[in-house]
């Protein structure tokens, strides 16, 4: 078994010698592809205080490589992998733990999993869309906090697949999504994803656009992904009197810094919250992923050998605006 451990300082470490579990309960996945995320390149250059060295990657899919009639799955069956650790839910209130940051991720060829978390591909769910399972969970936990009406408007404040899904369920949920960023490759895919209002924050006025597309009310909710890609003031800003704000990130270790006027909260009266997991809805994200209703056509650039992740690493790293996929 070969396993990538990022160590920290932009390098990996390399052991071709691991043995999988012996431990009957455990079931042995082929790795696929892994969907390196910005956390995942965080720990590959040392940005957050976790214990390294660390395989990365906890979007990933794979197939079964032993017969398990126990549970219903025969060799080859494709499997989506939900990364939360079933069984090692923290102290009430706490998130649960995540293989990628509280354990060795996926950035491996093999693994043994619990059957908690192997979920067999739903009938004419394809690769591009499986892998962003998670992601679509943590966006569904998000959008189920909105509690969202129709023609309610909500703006999607950073550059990313989060925010791209965030505001494909908006629109499912009949409501008004709005997508900011000043990164033009993330707007253009957000209208090829059928995102009626895009801004630009390099180039418009991102106030008065908002002013002029809700009527001068602003948005009912506001929404900023913790990414590069557009100015955090505008998750106040840009929010009506009374209105709801939410901070989402893929982990709750992994949140970036930002700086924005608090005062607004208390000026508007703002409700804001945090999502930082999708435990509770990754069921939810595997129907939504049946239902055929988003577009994932456009989230993935390349696919690149798994002997060359130190390079596509060392890539992302001057550009995170990327969407590779591994293939292992």
């Amino acid at each position: 078994m070969k396993i990538l451990r990022a160590k920290g300082n932009s390098a990996f470490e390399i052991s071709e010698n691991e043995t999988l579990s012996n431990d009957p309960s455990l079931i042995k996945v082929k790795i696929s592809f892994v969907c390196p995320t910005l956390s995942d390149l965080g720990l590959f250059n040392g940005k957050y205080n976790i214990e390294k060295p660390i395989s990365p990657c906890h979007l990933a899919t794979g197939v079964i490589s032993e017969d398990r009639e126990e549970f219903g799955l025969k060799r080859g069956t494709k499997v989506i992998i939900n990364p939360y650790i079933q069984n090692q839910r923290m102290a009430f209130g706490q998130e649960p733990q995540i293989y990628g940051v509280n354990e060795d991720g996926f950035l491996r060829d093999f693994v043994a999993l619990p059957i908690e978390n192997i979920i067999p591909y739903p009938e004419g769910v394809k690769e591009n869309e499986a892998l962003y399972a998670e992601i679509l969970a943590v966006g569904a936990s998000l959008v189920k906090s909105l509690n969202l009406s129709k023609g309610e408007y909500v703006v999607v404040l950073g550059a990313s697949v989060l925010t791209n899904l965030i505001a494909q369920l908006a629109s499912y949920y009949h409501a008004i999504p709005i997508v900011i960023s000043n990164n033009q490759k993330h707007n253009e895919i957000a209208k090829k994803c059928g995102i009626y209002y895009t801004i630009d924050e390099s180039s418009e006025d991102v106030i008065q656009r908002v002013m002029n597309i809700t009527g001068g009310r602003f948005a009912d909710y506001t929404v900023l992904h913790t990414v590069s890609g557009v100015t955090p003031h505008f998750l106040f800003s840009l929010a009506r009197r009374g209105g709801e704000a939410r901070i989402v990130s893929l982990s709750d270790r992994l949140y970036k810094v930002i700086e924005t006027n608090i005062n607004l909260i208390s000026k508007k009266q703002l409700t804001v919250k945090g999502i930082s997991c999708g435990a509770d809805e990754f069921d939810n994200a595997i129907n939504l992923l049946t239902l055929k209703t988003l577009n994932f056509q456009y989230f993935i650039d390349e696919y690149v050998d798994f002997n060359n992740a130190q390079q596509l690493f060392e890539n992302l790293s001057e550009d995170c605006h990327l969407f590779p996929v591994i293939k292992i």
